[in-house]
């Protein structure tokens, strides 16, 4: 990859620092859609061909939108797809993930100025997140009405904060189990009795009925990775043709202390199928996390040889789950939350590429998820390597 071809740090920046505020289809709706313009004229800016995706979710009138760009000729042989979702949840959105959205772009804006470049889908979807607005509106207004919440939905006693929170860890429980949340919130109500307030008790039996249907399996494209779910049903009923899919969730925050590698879903260093530049002694969170399962082995495998080479030495972990998808939605749900389920559901392999999430980035999900926190070198590492697999042809031959 010779200089010209290289990732910007400065444009990952910019993208991030244009799209970092909160991108709710709730809370923050206009500011929503002026992500999906942006990243629809950054597209074409860069040389991509742009086709919004629009859908709709029922009971719902505002439309929500998918932002494709293509490069190559799509149509002649099967593509790699470069996904990233662009919605928030009521924060600044930064890492997560406005970061991935960037990443993806700058990978495009490499890809697109070569000569003849393989064929390419960067899509930037929407509702990644928990946020179905169906969902999200019930859950809100049950929640007031009870005075569980107060005007700015912070519990309005400790009593129900504590137990809030033991209800949300069993309904959690019993979703990862391949149970409905529902029923963990049945089960949490009945083990935690009288020390539930009755306003609380009250809301979690109102919104229970929510949730009978939601497992860690149904949630996708129901309550959560909406956009990409929509996208992959479309690509597969008109005969796209997709080689993979790389995907990018929360990217950017890199920790060089002892000490800042917490556990993922129970899983140490111990547990990575490879890694690369680590410290398992210091427990340092300064790599790239890579995860696969038994399908789209092959592509972890290529990313991990391409975060090695000269010029790039991006340091990495790499879980490679042995299993099938059905196999992962029983065994292994957790590895289900980002918007490369849906082309595991359909039998399209892909991989997913994050900082570990919760187990190392203290202000995910907080109003710290802000641009200060994200290490843009290491960014534009990810965007090389990531360019450097979709470039290698060994990724596009399917077994």
């Amino acid at each position: 990859m010779n200089q010209s071809s290289k990732a910007q740090s400065e444009n990952i920046y910019q993208t991030v620092y244009h799209l970092e505020g909160m991108r709710h289809p709730v809370e923050n709706p206009e500011a929503l859609d002026k992500a999906a313009d942006d990243i629809a004229a950054k597209m074409r800016a860069y040389g991509l061909n742009v086709r919004e995706q629009v859908f709709h979710i029922e009971g719902w009138a505002r439309p929500f939108r998918n932002i494709e760009g293509s490069i190559g000729v799509v149509d002649e042989k099967p593509a790699a797809v470069l996904t990233a979702h662009y919605d928030s949840v009521t924060t600044p959105g930064a890492n997560d993930n406005a970061a991935g959205v960037a990443v993806i772009l700058e990978a495009g804006r490499i890809l697109a100025q070569m000569e003849c470049p393989p064929p390419v889908y960067v899509v930037a979807v929407s509702l990644e997140e928990s946020s179905n607005p169906n969902f999200y509106t019930k859950i809100k207004a049950s929640a007031r009405r009870h005075g569980v919440w107060d005007g700015q939905d912070r519990y309005t006693s400790w009593a129900c904060a504590k137990a809030g929170k033991a209800i949300q860890d069993k309904s959690i429980q019993f979703y990862y189990a391949g149970k409905t949340q529902g029923d963990g919130y049945r089960q949490a109500l009945s083990e935690l009795g009288d020390s539930v307030p009755a306003n609380l008790r009250a809301h979690i039996e109102e919104i229970a009925p929510l949730f009978d249907n939601v497992t860690a399996e149904s949630a996708i494209g129901l309550r959560s990775r909406i956009g990409s779910t929509r996208w992959v049903k479309e690509a597969v009923e008109t005969g796209k043709k997709i080689a993979f899919n790389i995907n990018v969730d929360e990217p950017g925050v890199f920790r060089y202390e002892p000490k800042t590698q917490g556990l993922l879903g129970g899983m140490g260093f111990e547990s990575f199928s490879k890694q690369y530049r680590t410290d398992p002694q210091k427990e340092i969170g300064n790599f790239s996390l890579l995860v696969t399962h038994q399908p789209s082995s092959h592509l972890g495998e290529i990313y991990s040889q391409h975060c090695e080479a000269d010029g790039i030495n991006l340091p990495y972990a790499w879980i490679d789950a042995p299993l099938t998808y059905e196999q992962i939605v029983a065994h292994q749900p957790m590895g289900l939350n980002s918007d490369h389920a849906p082309f595991w559901q359909a039998g399209i392999p892909a991989l997913f590429i994050f900082d570990s999430s919760t187990a190392r980035d203290p202000y995910i999900h907080t109003p710290a998820d802000t641009i200060d926190h994200i290490d843009f070198d290491r960014l534009a590492e990810i965007t090389d390597a990531l360019v450097a697999t979709v470039m290698d042809e060994r990724a596009y031959k399917i077994e």
